[in-house]
């Protein structure tokens, strides 16, 4: 039942602007709006975020090696053989012609609704019961609307020069194959880590407990506030429905 439950919400984990995204069209400056946000939002400290959930879980192995096994993948780029994935963005970025220095921290340069979703991330990253913390970092935030079929089998990511040479960025937007190394490594671990963040979640989480409920209320406001971010992204874009 929570596994439905919490798919339920990942179906709706679309936002009416991602198709903008994977078409010509967009200007460099509408680019630059989408992955600076994207990188302050959560990319840069996602690393951050697995650590305090990590550091809230009793001692249990097999969760604690999942949550490791990604932290040490997103911080280091270990287990892909790449290096940290806020460095592949940063890199990604490079290809399209925006320099780093361009993704230093504004606040207030921020769209206010990016900073709540922001500031939501960090706040539940830690908190109790540790399943929500988990849950929203590692099935929400990781994953995608995608999810339902990902699991089912009827949906498989492209991996290696594939999904390289399909990615927008190559495509419409000129960015060199050799930077996008984060494409590449998402490829060879991601697969992995969806399988491990749903094991491990659906394993300690009792179906229709206080802590099913807490899971899917945290993962509930985390999808209005992801609504809410993604729309203020959109107006900064100067996208309209």
């Amino acid at each position: 039942m929570l596994r439905e439950q919490l798919l339920e919400i990942m179906d709706r984990k679309h936002h009416w602007a991602y198709p903008a995204l994977t078409r010509p069209g967009l200007t460099r400056e509408q680019l630059f709006v989408h992955f600076r946000h994207e990188y302050l939002v959560y990319v840069r400290d996602f690393p951050v975020l697995l650590a305090r959930a990590l550091g809230s879980t009793p001692p249990l192995d097999d969760v604690r090696r999942a949550l490791a096994e990604n932290l040490f993948e997103e911080q280091t780029g270990g287990l892909s053989g790449t290096t940290a994935h806020p460095r592949l963005f940063l890199r990604m970025m490079e290809g399209l012609g925006f320099g780093v220095p361009a993704f230093g921290d504004d606040d207030a340069w921020l769209h206010p609704a990016a900073r709540l979703y922001r500031d939501f991330l960090r706040e539940r990253a830690s908190m109790s019961p540790w399943q929500a913390a988990a849950g929203l970092l590692t099935v929400f935030v990781e994953g995608s609307v995608n999810e339902r079929a990902e699991l089912d089998g009827t949906f498989v990511r492209r991996r290696g020069e594939a999904a390289v040479r399909e990615h927008p960025l190559v495509q419409h937007y000129g960015c060199p194959p050799e930077a996008m190394d984060l494409t590449r490594a998402h490829g060879q671990v991601e697969g992995g880590h969806r399988a491990d963040a749903w094991q491990i979640l659906l394993a300690h989480t009792p179906d229709a407990s206080d802590v099913a409920r807490a899971v899917l209320e945290t993962c509930e406001d985390g999808l209005r506030s992801w609504h809410a971010y993604r729309d203020g992204v959109a107006e900064r874009m100067g996208l309209s429905r």
